[in-house]
């Protein structure tokens, strides 16, 4: 019998006695029994921070905090801060200061700075750094956290100031739409939902990362009170295989297991406990397998073939003109063999959804990127016809790409299809961290001929990524990697050559940059090292081959427009003068000063032959307001917040007259997900069309009843006013005399960006002039600058400033496109210096959030944003998309600032200091540097 205690505590000052079991931890007793789903679950073992509450006045993390430690404890909770539709200064502050992306880290944000700043009324920078660095941002690079804390300090002291920008139109920093919800913890993400009469799931993993199943027996988890159903493979109705590209991973196995992240079985239960109590039951008869763990090993002719059609799951060749030619003429020749691991996306919500039958339609609310190819599957999963499956995209607790491709969907899918009941279904961490893909590992060579002017001349590449066990988006990954490959420069001479084959490592697939990232690290160290050889200054060289109008890509394309690589390597060169001087008086006695530069170019929009499409609805509802349901979903970027802002440049509305709804299957017109930074671009574009359409349509009816042309009428945000008389009519009295007349304003448009063709696509080449073809609809360029410090006895490595320079074509929320910038470079620092997903045969070594060493607090430089606006005719008023090219040069740009600074070229990363040591002279003790190797 379950021991239970009566614990007398007082919470969001309520006074409580429930009775627990001692060891319940403070998480659940407040997510499941109280519902204060504010506070979050992102790791359950005491590391991320999203769990923070205030303890007694304290901030105290409360996933692993036992009730029996709280008697007469007094807590405050993300809701306890503030009343509905009320802000607290610290809440207003990260909200006026941007501090505020997917959500969320920001209650737990929000509890610790309100420790800090009850303990300590004025912190130093350093101070808030050291307040803040047990909780764990993935999205926002802390720059504008930190802005937040030092603005609530004022606020606290002066809340007659406070001042958020809560609306606004094109080219305003206004706050996050769904800002206020996020910042009092009221925003539902997948995990916090709950259902009447819901069960909840458990999944049995494989044990083994290549096995055959030989036996499966589930009576004794069958027999335990409380198991509803247990799934196996046999129970899937419809074609068992998901996947975006190729449906080849098993829902759930029955023969046969090609990673540990497999699913064997499923339990269906009346409470989670009871759930995962069953899983342990059941028993599963494997063979072991041998398996293939390196890329290198899945190519060999006597490696085991992982699938019937084999291991290489995409070859590509791409040559233009004669490589061997030209690089037998090039002055110089730089080459070398680069490495990249498996990179784990981090963000802080786990995997999650709830499933239930309404009706005849199975509907989820899932995270998902992808909303309408995962309706595809899933109907396919289930023998469904697509109409009969509802997906609804959750705010999304970060994504970076992964949410991409399916991890519980298909699994509740199938658990709310099989029982008639509501099921949820949420991963742990270490859960998510085995099912979820990874960003792609790559082992690569290069080979680059210039002459002595620095001019490229040639590039010979070859790259081999290890797409892990099914096939993901690696094909198209891959594809970009190729295209991409020689970096936003022109090469008259090229061969590139790309697999992406199958090993029994975890999948990798789509992550923020999709395969330019690690291009990038090959041909920006190799430009790097050829400056230095050639003694050319390395914004020159750079400067010297970029783009141009008129310039052809390494895949053949004709850039028509908006090429505006030359003014971010410009822009970054002069930032770089302007602030080398204070640079220099912050590095340390006895460090070495480095600085190193890159460029990046990549696509805005999906392209490479894929339909880039979507719509957008405007409809005038009852009481005057007005409803857009957009094709879009919203991972933090801001994309919601964008489509209104464009909205609002055509319909000057009151504030809170539009109602926005993204990522419904049922109510938003069909669109290619949010990918490929194409959002602001393709879904802009369809937002803007239909505005204009919904406009007129006002106009139209306004001016039938006020009986005046409608040239002569203006839209406010009070109404529709005739100019010459100031008569108005409101939006509320318009829609109803309109409805008197059976005449609804509804009106919406599809955007379709221009066609474009995959580079292996050689009929489609031919199919159209050389003027027309294109791989994608559009292209963003950026330049960065790292400055960094090296330890020389160490090899220890500090980002002291960052200088990022980007094309957006035209800013819509500067504050947005910074907040961009900022967390993009320091995923992009991170997987320079620390981040890596190791894996031992096929066993993932990282089991917690801090296995992944994702950058913290501590390590976040200050981050100059230059924003270059050079506007793209195609885009939505001249915008484009920047969520991801931000991600790619710095990482070669900080590799490239640690050779300037001790002399060491890193060719696999991360750049560790064991590494950095590793290459340094041996002017110390052989004993102290193997003592700063084993620590690195």
């Amino acid at each position: 019998m379950e021991v239970m205690a009566t614990i007398a505590l007082t919470i969001n000052g309520k006074r409580l006695s429930p009775r627990l079991p001692p060891d319940t931890p403070l998480l659940r007793f407040l997510r499941d029994e109280l519902r204060l789903t504010g506070t979050k679950n992102g790791c359950g073992t005491n590391h991320c921070g999203v769990c923070m509450v205030l303890v007694n006045g304290r901030p105290a993390k409360s996933c692993l905090l036992p009730v029996s430690k709280l008697h007469n404890a007094e807590i405050i909770t993300i809701e306890g801060l503030s009343e509905p539709g009320v802000l607290h200064p610290i809440q207003a502050a990260f909200l006026a200061t941007g501090a505020v992306q997917c959500g969320f880290c920001t209650p737990g944000m929000i509890i610790a700075t309100k420790g800090l700043l009850d303990a300590n009324a004025n912190p130093t920078e350093d101070e808030i750094r050291e307040g803040l660095k047990h909780n764990i941002c993935r999205c926002t690079g802390y720059l504008k956290i930190i802005d937040a804390v030092r603005l609530a300090v004022g606020w606290l002291k002066r809340p007659g100031q406070m001042d958020v920008a809560t609306s606004g139109g094109y080219g305003e920093s206004v706050i996050d739409l769904d800002g206020i919800a996020k910042v009092q913890g009221r925003l539902s993400f997948a995990d916090d939902l709950c259902l009447p009469e819901m069960l909840y799931a458990k999944v049995l993993w494989s044990a083994h990362p290549h096995a055959l199943i030989k036996g499966l027996d589930t009576t004794a988890a069958e027999e335990l009170p409380g198991v509803f159903q247990v799934l196996t493979g046999p129970d899937v109705p419809g074609h068992n295989g998901f996947g975006p590209l190729k449906q080849d991973q098993p829902v759930l196995c029955d023969d046969r297991v090609r990673y540990v992240g497999d699913a064997v079985a499923m339990v269906v239960a009346e409470s989670q406990a009871v759930a995962e109590k069953a899983c342990d039951l059941i028993e599963v008869g494997y063979e072991p397998l041998p398996g293939v763990f390196s890329p290198a090993e899945s190519l060999d002719e006597d490696a085991p073939q992982l699938h019937p059609d084999g291991n290489v799951c995409k070859h590509l060749l791409h040559t233009v003109g004669d490589v061997d030619q030209a690089l037998t003429n090039a002055d110089l020749v730089v080459e070398g063999h680069f490495e990249t691991p498996f990179v784990e996306h981090g963000y802080l919500e786990p995997e999650a959804g709830v499933a239930y039958w309404e009706g005849d339609t199975l509907h989820l609310k899932v995270a998902t990127q992808f909303p309408f190819e995962l309706k595809a599957q899933l109907a396919k999963v289930l023998s469904l016809p697509e109409e009969r499956v509802r997906i609804q995209a959750t705010p999304l607790g970060g994504s970076f790409g992964s949410k991409i491709d399916g991890t519980v969907e298909p699994l509740l899918a199938l658990a709310a299809y099989c029982t008639g009941k509501p099921v949820k279904l949420t991963l742990t961490r270490e859960e998510s961290m085995k099912r979820s893909t990874k960003r792609h590992p790559y082992i690569m060579d290069y080979r680059v001929g210039l002459d002595n002017n620095g001019k490229i001349l040639a590039v010979d590449a070859s790259l081999l990524s290890d797409t892990g066990a099914y096939t993901n988006l690696g094909p198209r990954v891959i594809d970009q990697a190729c295209i991409f490959a020689c970096g936003p420069y022109e090469v008259p001479n090229l061969r590139l050559e790309g697999w992406a084959v199958h090993t029994n490592n975890v999948n990798a697939s789509a992550f923020r940059g999709f395969g330019i990232n690690q291009a990038a690290v090959a041909i920006e160290s190799l430009l790097d090292e050829a400056a230095r050889k050639l003694n050319v200054n390395p914004f020159e060289l750079r400067y010297n081959n970029a783009l141009k109008r008129g310039s052809k890509t390494a895949a053949g394309e004709t850039l028509r427009h908006s090429v505006a690589i030359e003014e971010t390597i410009a822009a970054a060169r002069r930032a770089l003068e302007e602030e080398l001087p204070m640079i220099r008086q912050r590095v340390r006695p006895g460090m070495k000063l480095g600085i190193g530069v890159a460029s990046a170019f990549k696509n805005v929009g999906a392209g490479k032959g894929k339909v880039d499409d979507a719509g957008a609805i405007f409809s005038l509802l009852p009481g005057g307001k007005v409803q857009l349901r957009a094709s879009a979903v919203d991972m933090g970027q801001g994309i919601r917040t964008t489509l209104v802002q464009i909205a609002t440049e055509v319909l000057p509305l009151a504030d809170g007259a539009l109602e926005l709804i993204t990522g419904d299957t049922a109510l938003t017109p069909r669109h290619g997900g949010a990918v490929a930074e194409r959002q602001t671009l393709i879904s802009g574009n369809a937002v803007l069309e239909a505005a204009k359409k919904f406009k007129a349509q006002l106009m139209k009816g306004a001016a039938s009843i006020l009986e005046v042309p409608p040239q002569e009428l203006e839209l406010r945000a009070e109404g529709i006013v005739h100019q010459r008389s100031e008569t108005h009519i409101s939006l509320a009295e318009l829609q109803e005399q309109l409805s008197q007349r059976g005449v609804e304003v509804e009106t919406s448009h599809v955007y379709i960006a221009p066609r474009t063709f995959a580079l292996a696509d050689v009929e489609g080449r031919r199919s159209v002039p050389p003027e027309e073809y294109r791989n994608y609809p559009g292209y963003a360029y950026t330049t960065q600058v790292a400055a960094v410090e090296v330890d020389p006895s160490t090899g220890a490595v500090k980002v002291l400033q960052v200088l990022a320079a980007h094309d957006v074509g035209r800013a819509i929320n500067p504050q947005k496109i910074e907040g961009q910038i900022e967390g993009s470079c320091l995923m992009a620092q991170g997987y320079a210096l620390s981040e890596d997903y190791p894996l031992d045969q096929g066993i993932p070594k990282a089991r917690t959030y801090r296995d992944l060493n994702v950058p913290t607090i501590d390590d976040a430089p200050p981050v100059r944003t230059l924003i270059v606006e050079k506007p793209d005719p195609t885009g939505p008023l001249g915008a484009k998309g920047i969520s991801e090219v931000a991600t790619v040069p710095l990482t070669p740009a900080i590799l490239n600032a640690i050779f300037d600074a001790v002399g060491v070229r890193i060719y696999s990363l991360p750049a560790t200091s064991a590494k950095i040591v590793a290459g340094l002279p041996r002017t110390v003790p052989l004993e102290e540097l193997q003592m700063h190797t084993q620590s690195g």
